[in-house]
């Protein structure tokens, strides 16, 4: 499972054996690309005095994020916050439909795991199109699926826009911004 994770996101892993034969290290190999308009950040063991630059197009956009499962949580989390996403993370679509009433008007993009167990990102974005309008909150749904009929699925559920994983930064960037209206987004920032 590692193996194939690591070969979708275009690096390789492997493991050496010292000469009894037995594993004495693993090896992961990833490319990543820069990308100088969301700056770079260093990340050293122990080291918590950098920050990752943030897109300021994005800063203080609220989001929900529901994915089940804790890593693609965690990278996606990280990503949409290296983008100025204020990011409230769960596990579940219980759990989504939950924060969501509890935020108020507040959460502008919720991004949903559509292969979630119990409450798929479908049902949870047709429960919310029950009782919001069409165009708030925004929807984005993440799938490693290769079908091709999973975005139009996704447009009869409400949602607006779609991610394929492994996500990347640009990729999330680019459909944040093909998502977001940006006059609206700008103007409730302009004040503050």
């Amino acid at each position: 499972m590692c193996k194939r994770l690591v070969q979708m996101m275009q690096g390789n892993i492997w493991i050496s054996l010292n000469p009894l034969g037995s594993a004495q290290s693993m090896t992961l190999v990833l490319r990543f690309q820069n990308r100088p308009s969301y700056g770079r950040a260093t990340f050293a063991p122990g080291s918590s005095s950098e920050q990752p630059s943030s897109n300021p197009q994005f800063r203080g956009l609220r989001v929900i994020l529901a994915d089940d499962d804790a890593l693609n949580r965690a990278v996606t989390k990280k990503l949409l916050e290296k983008l100025g996403c204020e990011v409230t993370a769960v596990s579940s679509g219980f759990e989504c439909l939950s924060a969501l009433s509890s935020a108020e008007n507040s959460v502008r993009l919720v991004v949903l795991d559509i292969q979630m167990p119990e409450m798929d990102g479908f049902e949870v974005a047709t429960r919310i199109r029950k009782v919001r309008s069409r165009s708030w909150p925004l929807i984005i749904a993440v799938t490693a699926s290769a079908e091709d009929n999973v975005w139009e699925r996704c447009l009869q559920m409400g949602m607006n826009g779609m991610i394929r994983k492994p996500v990347l930064l640009q990729g999330m960037a680019d459909e944040l911004q093909r998502v977001l209206p940006r006059k609206s987004f700008e103007g409730r920032h302009s004040a503050s």
